[in-house]
C-alpha cells in the first residue's frame, strides 16, 4: 500500500483503542451471588458461542472503521492488483524533456537542465514503486527535431525516444539513472513542436490507459509566449485523455550576455590588408551591465601547411587583440564593436569572438570564416583616347610603395565587353565605365548579367557620354542599368556665399564619412560642369534609386539603384579634373575605396550557419576524388574529429559530386551540434588539398532567459487544463499522480461499515419485550 500523506500512517495504532476499551469494561465485572442469575447463567451457557461472535464481529467492525478513518485522512492511492480485475488500466508516463542550450542555465550550483533530469528520476522512482503497471516514455527536444528534419509519418519511435512504452520494473529507477547519466545539454535551439507532434502519434497508436504528460522545460518567453501550435496538439491529447503537467526547471530569469553576430566590415577584404571586424553583443537580462570584456582573436592558417600536414593535425596561428571594453550594454539592448584583424597571406581564416562566463556559456562564443583572396580585381574602361580618367583611378587603387590596398585594377576598352564571356567578368568585383559613349548591345547583356548576379557598376561621365543613348538603351525607363535619364551637360553657377560647398552629401556608406564637421575636405571640392536629368525628371519613392550626393543648386551628383543582386553608381561628373578639381583633392581617395568596398559587398557573402545544420561540399567530378575528409570540432579546443565521406555524384548533374555531415540521424549527438569551425578537406586529381570552412554558431535567441510567468503560461495554453510546478518540488504529491486516489471509495466503505455497526450493536444488546414490567 502507499499513501500520500505517509506521516498518518502512524493513526493505524488507533484500531487498538476499541479493544482496549472492551478490555478495560471487562476489568470492571463483579462476581454477585444472585439465585435468579444461576438461571440466566444456564441460559447464557446455552447461546454463549454466539454471544461471542456477535461482540468479537463488533469489535472488528469498531475497529476497521478506525483503520478507514485513518486511510482516507492519509489518501490511499495505490491500486492493488484485485482492482486491475475490475477493469483497472496502467499508467503510462510521458516525459518530454527540453535540452536546448538555454536549459544549461546554472544555479546554485546545478543547471536547470541537471534539476529536470533529478525530477524525471523521481518520477521513475514514484512509477517503480507502484503495485500495478506502469509504462513510461521519455522523448528529448533534438532527438524529436532530428526526427522531423529527417521526415516521414512512419518513423521508429524506438529510436526517437529513450525510452518507448518501456514496462516499469521494481528497479526501473536503476536503468533510468544510468540512462539519464549519459544525458547532456545541446547546443541547439530547439522547440517542443517536433517532439509534441511525436507524442501525438505515440498517442494515437496507444491502446487503452491512463495517460500522464511531464513537460520539463524552462518555459522562455520565446517559445511559449504565444504557443498556438504547442497548444492546439497539447489540446489533442489532453482529449485522448491525458493529465498535462508543465514542470519548470528555472525559477526566474538570470542575467546573460551574448554574441549575436561576428562580421567583417564592408570594406574590401583581401591578404595583407588590415580588416575591421564588427562584433555585436546583446544584453538579455533586465539589469545594466558594466565593463564587458569583449575578447577577439584571429586564426590564421598557413596555406603551405594545409598541403603537407594531415587534416586532424593542422593547427592555426593563434593572435589574440586587444581586449575591448563595452562600458555599458542596457538591459535588452545591442551594441558592436569593432577590432582590427590582419591575415599575410591568403585562405579561409577565422575570427573568433568570446566573452567572461555567465549563467548561459554556449552564447558566449562565435565564429566568422572569412575568405581572403590575393586582392580583388576591378575592370576600368575608359572612353577617352587619352586613357585619362583610368589614371586616376588607377592612382587611388595602386598607391605604389608599401601601401597595399588589395585592389588590382584591370584597364581595357569597350570593346572587351562585347568579347568576353559572363564567367570571365564574374571574375571582377566591380566594373568601372569612365566617359565610355556608347555600348554593344552584347556589352549590355554581359553587364546586365554580371550586375544580376551581385556585381557592382559604377559609371563616371564626362564629354563623350552620348545622352540619347544612356537614357533609351541604359535606362530604359528605369528598367536598364543607368539609374536615371539624362537631359544633357550643365554647369554650376557660381554661389555668393563663399562658405557653401559645392557638395552636400547624405547618410550613405560611400560619404557618410563626410557628414558634419568630421572631416572639412568636401569644402575643397569644387564642381564647374556636370550632366543633369531633365528637368521633369522627379525620382520615383517606390524604386530602389537613392541620391547618395547632391550639388549645392540641389542637382543630383551620385545617385544609386539596385539592379537584380548588385548596385549601380552614377557619378554625373568626370573622374579626371576636367569638369572638376575632385581627382587632384583627398577627398577622393576616401570617396573611390569606399565606392570600391561597397559596390563589391554583394559579393563579399559571410555565411554562418546554426548549429545542427547539415556541411555539405560539391565538387566537380572530373577534378576531385570522390574520398575525403571532415574535421569537427571535439569537447577540447584543441581537438579535431575525423569524419570520413565518399562523394556521390548528383542523379541530376553527374558532373558534380557532394558529400556532408550533419544530414537528420538518430545518433546520439549529431555530427554538427556543435558551435566551432568546421572544415571539408576535398583532394584535387593532382594531389592538392582545398580547404573549405564553415562557422556553425548558435541561434542567438536562445540565449534570452526571459520567463513565462505560471498564470500567463496557463492562459496562454487555455482551454488545455494543465497543472504547473517547479521542478524541484515535484516529488510532493507525485504519489497522487501515479495512482487513483481512493479516498472517495474509503468514506463509502465507512459509512457502510458504520451503519452496519450500528445494526450489529443493536442486535448484541439486551432490549425488553414491548409491553414487559420493567
Amino acid at each position: 500500500m502507499q499513501f500520500v500523506h505517509q506521516a498518518l500512517t502512524w493513526g493505524f495504532l488507533l484500531v487498538l483503542i476499541p479493544l482496549l476499551i472492551h478490555l478495560i469494561n471487562m476489568m470492571r465485572h463483579r462476581r454477585v451471588k444472585w439465585a435468579a442469575m444461576e438461571f440466566l447463567l444456564q441460559a447464557y451457557k446455552k447461546h454463549r458461542k454466539w454471544i461471542w461472535l456477535k461482540q468479537l464481529i463488533l469489535l472488528l467492525m469498531r475497529m476497521a472503521a478506525f483503520a478507514l478513518i485513518v486511510a482516507m485522512l492519509a489518501q490511499w492511492v495505490t491500486r492493488g492488483e484485485w482492482l486491475n480485475l475490475f477493469g483497472g488500466k496502467p499508467t503510462h508516463h510521458y516525459v518530454l524533456l527540453d535540452d536546448s542550450y538555454s536549459m544549461s542555465d546554472r544555479f546554485g550550483g546545478a543547471s536547470a537542465y541537471e534539476t529536470g533530469l533529478a525530477a524525471i528520476q523521481r518520477i521513475g522512482a514514484q512509477a517503480a514503486a507502484q503495485d500495478t503497471a506502469q509504462k513510461f516514455t521519455l522523448i528529448r527536444y533534438s532527438r524529436a527535431a532530428r526526427a522531423s528534419a529527417n521526415g516521414g509519418e512512419d518513423t521508429d519511435f524506438n529510436q526517437i525516444a529513450d525510452f518507448n512504452a518501456e514496462v516499469v520494473a521494481p528497479d526501473f529507477d536503476v536503468m533510468l539513472e544510468e540512462r539519464r547519466n549519459t544525458f547532456h545539454v545541446t547546443e541547439l535551439s530547439v522547440g517542443p513542436q517536433a517532439a509534441m507532434a511525436a507524442l501525438a502519434q505515440l498517442v494515437k497508436q496507444s491502446g487503452e490507459e491512463n495517460r500522464i504528460v511531464y513537460m520539463v522545460s524552462d518555459f522562455r518567453t520565446g517559445q511559449w509566449d504565444n504557443p498556438a501550435e504547442t497548444r492546439e496538439t497539447l489540446r489533442q491529447v489532453e482529449r485522448s485523455p491525458a493529465e498535462i503537467h508543465l514542470v519548470a526547471c528555472s525559477r526566474s530569469t538570470r542575467q546573460n550576455l551574448g554574441i549575436i553576430d561576428v562580421r567583417p566590415a564592408n570594406e574590401t577584404q583581401a591578404a595583407g590588408v588590415p580588416l575591421f571586424v564588427n562584433v555585436t553583443v546583446k544584453n538579455y537580462g533586465t539589469e545594466l551591465a558594466r565593463n564587458v570584456q569583449l575578447k577577439v582573436r584571429t586564426r590564421f592558417y598557413d596555406p603551405e601547411a594545409q598541403q603537407t600536414v594531415a587534416p586532424e593535425a593542422l593547427t592555426a596561428r593563434v593572435e589574440e587583440l586587444p581586449t575591448v571594453l563595452i562600458e555599458e550594454i542596457e538591459a535588452g539592448q545591442t551594441v558592436t564593436r569593432r577590432a582590427q584583424a590582419y591575415f599575410p597571406e591568403p585562405g579561409r581564416h577565422v575570427i573568433e569572438a568570446t566573452l567572461p562566463d555567465d549563467p548561459v556559456g554556449a552564447d558566449n562564443f562565435r565564429w566568422c570564416v572569412v575568405d581572403f583572396p590575393e586582392d580583388e580585381p576591378v575592370l576600368i574602361v575608359d572612353g577617352s583616347t587619352e586613357q585619362r580618367h583610368a589614371y586616376f583611378l588607377e592612382s587611388v587603387f595602386l598607391p605604389g610603395g608599401r601601401a597595399n590596398t588589395g585592389i588590382r585594377p584591370e584597364i581595357n576598352t569597350a570593346a572587351f565587353l562585347r568579347d568576353t564571356t559572363p564567367e570571365v567578368l564574374a571574375g571582377y568585383r566591380v566594373v568601372y565605365l569612365l566617359d565610355v559613349p556608347r555600348l554593344d548591345d552584347r556589352a549590355i547583356d554581359n553587364l546586365e548579367a554580371y550586375v544580376e548576379g551581385g556585381g557592382g557598376l559604377c559609371f563616371f561621365v564626362g564629354p563623350n557620354v552620348n545622352f540619347s543613348f544612356y537614357t533609351n538603351r541604359l535606362h530604359r525607363g528605369g528598367e536598364g542599368l543607368f539609374p536615371l535619364p539624362l537631359g544633357g551637360d550643365d554647369f554650376l553657377p557660381a554661389e555668393a556665399m563663399e562658405n557653401t560647398p559645392d557638395v552636400e552629401v547624405t547618410d550613405h556608406p560611400v560619404f557618410s564619412v563626410f557628414l558634419g564637421e568630421r572631416n572639412p575636405f568636401v569644402r575643397l571640392i569644387t564642381v564647374d560642369q556636370y550632366l543633369r536629368p531633365p528637368q521633369d525628371w522627379r525620382r520615383d519613392p517606390n524604386s530602389t534609386v537613392r541620391i547618395a550626393a547632391f550639388l549645392r543648386n540641389k542637382m543630383p551628383l551620385a545617385v544609386e539603384h539596385k539592379f537584380g543582386e548588385g548596385r549601380v553608381m552614377a557619378m554625373l561628373t568626370t573622374v579626371a579634373p576636367d569638369w572638376n578639381n575632385w581627382g587632384n583633392d583627398p577627398s577622393f581617395v576616401v570617396v573611390a575605396l569606399k565606392l570600391q568596398s561597397y559596390l563589391a559587398s554583394a559579393q563579399r557573402t559571410v555565411e554562418s550557419r546554426p548549429v545542427g545544420a547539415p556541411v555539405t561540399v560539391q565538387m566537380e567530378a572530373d577534378k576531385y576524388r570522390q574520398d575525403l575528409q571532415f574535421i569537427i570540432p571535439g569537447e577540447t579546443p584543441e581537438a579535431r574529429l575525423v569524419i570520413d565521406r565518399v562523394a556521390a555524384k548528383s542523379p541530376t548533374n553527374s558532373l558534380v559530386m557532394a558529400a556532408a555531415i550533419g544530414r537528420a540521424s538518430f545518433a546520439e549527438e549529431g555530427e554538427t551540434d556543435r558551435g566551432g569551425i568546421y572544415e571539408a578537406w576535398p583532394v584535387t586529381t593532382a594531389g592538392e588539398a582545398d580547404v573549405r570552412r564553415f562557422a556553425l554558431n548558435v541561434e542567438p535567441t536562445e540565449g534570452d532567459l526571459a520567463m513565462v510567468d505560471s498564470k500567463s503560461l496557463i492562459e496562454n495554453l487555455d482551454p488545455v487544463k494543465a497543472e504547473f510546478r517547479y521542478a524541484d518540488e515535484f516529488s510532493y504529491d507525485l504519489a497522487g499522480l501515479a495512482g487513483n486516489n481512493r479516498s472517495l471509495l474509503l468514506m463509502c466503505l465507512l459509512i457502510v461499515l458504520l451503519l452496519a455497526e450500528q445494526i450489529m450493536g443493536y442486535s448484541a444488546s439486551y432490549h425488553p419485550a414491548k409491553g414487559a414490567v420493567p
